[in-house]
């Protein structure tokens, strides 16, 4: 999916509407994530805990434990709409079989806030999220460029670990590093694996890989539990000196392998963001406020050098996240 290259700024007009003045007391949206074993999406309800405290009302965190139980997730949007909450914030974990249950959602005049992912379907009020083919694209070239500095040219066969096939955010990801890959004639994809949100599977994937391909010179990781699994096989085989991996988002133990070298590169999202203006804008759609369709919350690239720059320590910790008062960040620390 593209997006349009709107900022998280909000017009004057609509930034009326949204005084935490005007906030109903009991006022309590739902904030419907993938996954809530992964810490990238604790940091989006981090993002929406901290809207919903400035705008004085109240989130509900809901998900399944995992980005494969689509069927769960379906459930919990089945339940929403028979409770008619103002508005939903949903990140999908399938691309079509969540576009039914935000299209009821909407047909019973719930506003629907679309986050990290794409739906099928345009019957909602806004999608905040990363640009994923851009992203990926970014890991694409991240990966060629230290193949080049380790090996002294971009050359020979790269892998990479897939999530979960059926999300939008994930397959606009794995397309986008495909593309990039695709502009240096003498790096080959010789392998992909699917290792469903599992990180002890990503680690065996890792290591097989590894091992089937000695000449393996990269290996790409398209999401924060496949980049630790990636890493921790990385530790394990001492793999990090030979052969370049780069990975999405920024966990703990991510940026903890980004400091030691075994990370080479960390494509960064910001999914706090994503939590905090899902909720004020869900908040905004719920007063009739018009929202831009789409908004890019950015991405990042951070490597061994830049990793402890300024810059990066809100995307990095969520807990030194300090906002702006236009919903974004502060100018000195955008990338």
């Amino acid at each position: 999916m593209r997006f349009a290259k709107h900022t998280l700024a909000i017009t004057a007009a609509a930034a009326s509407c949204l005084s935490p003045a005007m906030a109903q007391d009991t006022m309590t949206i739902p904030v419907v994530i993938k996954a809530t074993t992964a810490s990238y999406w604790q940091a989006v309800f981090d993002g929406a805990q901290q809207a919903a405290e400035k705008l004085g009302i109240q989130i509900e965190e809901l998900g399944p434990a995992n980005e494969t139980q689509v069927a769960e997730q379906i459930s919990i949007m089945e339940n929403l709409i028979s409770r008619r909450p103002p508005a939903i914030v949903l990140a999908p974990v399938s691309t079509d079989a969540l576009a039914g249950p935000v299209e009821a959602a909407t047909e019973a005049k719930i506003p629907m806030i679309i986050i990290d992912s794409g739906v099928d379907t345009d019957k909602y009020a806004a999608l905040i999220a990363t640009d994923n083919f851009a992203a990926g694209q970014r890991a694409g070239h991240a990966l060629a460029g230290c193949i080049e500095k380790t090996q002294g040219e971009a050359a020979g066969q790269v892998a990479y670990l897939r999530a979960n096939p059926n999300g939008e955010s994930l397959v606009s990801r794995d397309e986008g590093f495909l593309e990039a890959i695709s502009n240096y004639p003498d790096i080959e994809v010789v392998d992909n694996r699917v290792a469903n949100n599992d990180t002890a599977k990503a680690m065996n994937d890792t290591l097989d890989l590894l091992n089937r391909y000695p000449d393996l010179r990269g290996i790409f990781a398209d999401n924060q539990l496949m980049g630790d699994g990636a890493g921790t096989a990385f530790a394990e085989q001492g793999a990090g000196e030979s052969v370049c991996l780069v990975a999405f988002d920024s966990s703990e133990l991510e940026v903890d392998f980004l400091r030691q070298g075994i990370i080479d590169s960390l494509i960064v999202q910001d999914p706090y963001m994503m939590g905090y203006a899902g909720v004020w804008y869900a908040h905004a759609a719920q007063q009739g406020v018009a929202l831009p369709r789409s908004v890019d919350t950015g991405v990042h690239v951070a490597d061994t050098e830049s990793v402890d720059l300024t810059e990066f320590s809100g995307l990095l910790d969520p807990s030194q996240r300090e906002m702006s008062p236009y919903l974004g960040m502060s100018p000195d620390s955008q990338q």
